[in-house]
Formats: C-alpha cells, sequence, structure tokens
C-alpha cells in the first residue's frame, strides 16, 4: 500500500490535471475538507466530490490564483503539503501570496480528512 505522502502527491497530481475521477477514486466516503471559516469558501465539505467544489469555489474567488507545491512530508497515517497560494484580488487588483500547510489523514488508504491551514487566513478573506 502507498504511504500518506504518496497518497496526496497522487491527490494534487490528480486535482492539478483536473482529473476529478481520479480524485474521487483515492477519496474516502466519509471525507471532510476544513477550510477556514472565515474565508468566502470557508467551512466544511464533505464527500467525495468536496475537493473539486471546494476548488471551485476557493478558484472563483480570485482574478487568478496558482499553487506552488514545496514538500510533501508524511507519517504512517497523516501526510502534510506545503505551498505557496498566490492569488490575485477581483475586488482589488492586488496580487498577494501566502504560506499553506494541508494536512490529511488517511484511512483504508484513502484520504479522508484534509485541514487547510494559511498562514494569515485573515488577510486572504479581507482580500477576497
Amino acid at each position: 500500500m502507498a504511504s500518506p505522502r504518496e497518497m496526496l502527491s497522487a491527490v494534487y497530481a490528480a486535482a492539478g490535471a483536473r482529473d476529478w475521477e481520479k480524485v474521487e477514486s483515492l477519496i474516502h466516503p466519509d471525507f471532510v475538507l476544513y477550510e477556514a471559516e472565515c474565508l468566502p469558501f470557508g467551512g466544511e465539505w464533505r464527500g467525495k466530490d468536496a475537493l473539486q467544489r471546494c476548488a471551485a469555489a476557493m478558484y472563483g474567488t480570485w482574478a487568478e490564483a496558482t499553487v506552488d507545491i514545496h514538500d510533501i512530508t508524511g507519517g504512517d497515517t497523516w501526510a502534510v503539503t506545503v505551498l505557496t497560494l498566490t492569488m490575485t484580488s477581483k475586488r482589488t487588483g492586488e496580487t498577494f501570496s501566502q504560506t499553506v500547510n494541508e494536512a490529511g489523514t488517511f484511512e483504508d488508504g484513502l484520504l479522508k480528512e484534509l485541514r487547510i491551514h494559511y498562514f494569515d487566513a485573515a488577510e486572504v478573506a479581507e482580500k477576497a
């Protein structure tokens, strides 16, 4: 069985390719994605299509948004991705970046939970 690091890497590769069928094959039926409540796309996203729905909401918030994955590390049940999210505000036209850590836990070889941690979620909410 693949490690959590390898599994999370596969989820990001499929999501980056917008291969949502592949993403759903890697996600647990009871999957939950958590975004900071203060964000326009904040809250709990549930179900095998939650990552796709949340990504659409997140990318729809910005005039432009890019993700630069720096590293994925993990243990027996968790993996953490360190990335930079660069966003351009639709409201102000300002471009800014945030360091984001995305922590995922796995069950039965499937991604069961993903918690998104922004360096400064209040700044992201303000600029949205």
